[in-house]
């Protein structure tokens, strides 16, 4: 690079020293005029610094635009592929999505369903402890009564005793025996005396 700056600077030298030696001696012309020498050394100045150019310049030149263009080349496949493959990665990132939102879908329905069959299910289960707490309570309930029952008739059968144990102490008349009877029972309480 060095010797190529060197050269053009002497052949620019080169150029220059023929019309220095135009303008020194010989009268000027118009700006039209044609000069036979200048013609000449302006054609051989430009042949010797197209050969230098060719020989030392050009094929620089054309190296570092061949590498230049190769890198270019390089950039540009290089983006194709990148190109293809975030192409290829943005159809996969679809499939995924895609993929993705069915398993949701599947999972919620899935969920759903589990979700009724266990609502029935607590419904079910609920539906028979209900049945077997009112069973339970009817059960109790009538031995209750059935209790209830059995205790008034005792109580029944302890006052028909005692009534007529005192009839028989008295012994008095049917009348008599009548009124005791009613005034025992009086003397129970009226729930006595209903039953």
């Amino acid at each position: 690079m060095r010797r190529t700056t060197i050269a053009t600077a002497a052949l620019l030298l080169a150029t220059a020293s023929p019309l220095l030696a135009q303008h020194g001696g010989e009268e000027q012309g118009g700006l039209l005029s044609v000069s036979a020498g200048l013609m000449f050394w302006t054609i051989v100045i430009f042949l010797v610094v197209l050969v230098v150019l060719s020989w030392k310049a050009y094929p620089q030149i054309l190296k570092a635009v061949e590498a230049r263009e190769a890198h270019i080349r390089e950039l540009t496949e290089s983006a194709e592929r990148d190109r293809a493959e975030a192409a290829a990665l943005v159809e996969e990132h679809r499939k995924l999505v895609d993929d993705t939102r069915a398993q949701v879908q599947k999972a919620l329905g899935e969920a759903s369903s589990t979700a009724e069959a266990r609502a029935a299910e607590i419904m079910a289960d609920a539906n028979r402890r209900r049945e077997e707490m009112v069973a339970r309570a009817d059960a109790e309930i009538a031995a209750e009564r059935a209790a209830t029952l059995e205790a008034v008739r005792r109580d029944a059968v302890e006052v028909a005793i005692r009534a007529a144990e005192k009839l028989v102490r008295a012994n008095m008349d049917t009348d008599a025996n009548r009124r005791l009877v009613q005034e025992y029972l009086q003397q129970l309480g009226t729930p006595a005396a209903r039953a």
